[in-house]
């Protein structure tokens, strides 16, 4: 379970840096300010989690076998960089904000790509990235929908760039798993189609869970945060950013537990 929470952690943490140059800087410092200690907090459990269990120069069976070390570096990287960045906004360092923030997405970026094992790397990589966008957009859009409360001048094209990020995201998200089951995880499908039939099985379940749950939910509710959105309902649309968020965060915990348990890339 370490390198499931690992995963999702550091995810989650690079989807909301990767998020923030989307978001215009009226949205005050207070937001940029949580979104980047959240990210540092996150990456700081997850990191720890990996390091205790398999030290900070092990082969196997860690992730990423060789590369350990230089995941570790990377997770490094991205931390401290995470944490300049938030000074920025504390101290006004307006300059140092882009260069800082486009190094810790970086090497965050750097740090999810070394994670993802050397057979059917592509495969692994393209759900991956998917996963950190579409973390990143249904946190950082729920986050900012509560500082319409207090920004009365937020502009709403702000909420509606990081929604149609989501709604990017889910796509990628359905797309990547899809010709996982397709193509790349013949377990994963002959699982899902046994349980279909009646037969149990355990990781078909999962596997039934994590679509239903981090895919069929969050799309179901796509329509309606839209809709909200183009009505300035604000309000409205962080409740159901709510609800979207816990569905994806199941969804990637139960992908990632696949992933690890039964390696399966979904």
């Amino acid at each position: 379970m370490t390198t499931v929470f690992f995963l999702l952690l550091v995810h989650l943490a690079v989807g909301l840096m990767a998020m923030l140059p989307f978001v215009p800087d009226r949205a005050g410092r207070g937001f940029f300010k949580l979104c980047s200690a959240s990210a540092a907090t996150m990456t700081t459990a997850g990191s720890w989690l990996l390091v205790r269990r398999f030290g900070w120069n092990a082969i196997a069976p860690a992730p990423a076998g060789e590369s350990y070390p230089l995941l570790v570096a990377c997770c490094a990287a991205f931390l401290v960089t995470t944490v300049v960045y938030n000074r920025a906004w504390h101290l006004g360092w307006t300059r140092v904000r882009r260069p800082v923030l486009a190094l810790s997405v970086a090497s965050g970026i750097a740090a999810v790509l070394l994670a993802t094992p050397s057979g059917a790397r592509l495969l692994v990589a393209s759900t991956d990235l998917t996963s950190v966008l579409l973390l990143g957009a249904a946190a950082s859009a729920m986050i900012l929908g509560h500082y319409y409360l207090v920004i009365l001048d937020l502009p709403i094209s702000a909420l509606r760039r990081l929604t149609l990020l989501l709604i990017a995201g889910l796509l990628l998200r359905s797309l990547v798993v899809g010709l996982a089951l397709a193509a790349g995880d013949a377990g994963a499908y002959r699982d899902l189609s046994a349980v279909a039939a009646g037969l149990w099985s355990p990781d078909g379940v999962f596997v039934w869970m994590r679509l239903l749950f981090g895919l069929a939910g969050p799309l179901s509710l796509i329509w309606f945060i839209w809709k909200t959105v183009e009505i300035r309902s604000t309000q409205s649309a962080t409740g159901i950013l709510y609800v979207q968020l816990f569905l994806v965060l199941s969804g990637e915990l139960l992908a990632k537990y696949l992933r690890v348990a039964a390696g399966f890339a979904l």
